[in-house]
């Protein structure tokens, strides 16, 4: 079940960041598969901080951990969107 999800996110995610960067694709296609995979990315961040904040009543040391991991993810993600969708954009 594992290797299926990963499967199917891989796909979904991957082809659809590929295709997001392609300019031939019309942009009422590329517009919104740039937002639902940014709404993923979103959602997953969320999920990382709702825990952290979980944690945090329990073991303090642990939520701050998981807390500056998502902030570290966060930031990545908007520097890695940044280079892919903003830095370069000619349309």
């Amino acid at each position: 079940m594992e290797y299926v999800i990963e499967f199917i996110l891989e796909l979904v995610l991957e082809t659809g960041m590929e295709a997001s960067k392609n300019s031939k694709l019309p942009k009422y296609i590329r517009y919104p598969l740039i937002v639902l995979i940014s709404l993923f990315f979103i959602f997953v961040m969320g999920i990382i901080f709702y825990a952290g904040i979980l944690v945090l009543k329990d073991n303090a040391i642990l939520g701050i951990i998981i807390i500056l991991l998502g902030f570290i993810m966060l930031i990545s993600a908007i520097v890695k969107f940044y280079n892919q969708y903003l830095k370069n954009r000619k349309n």
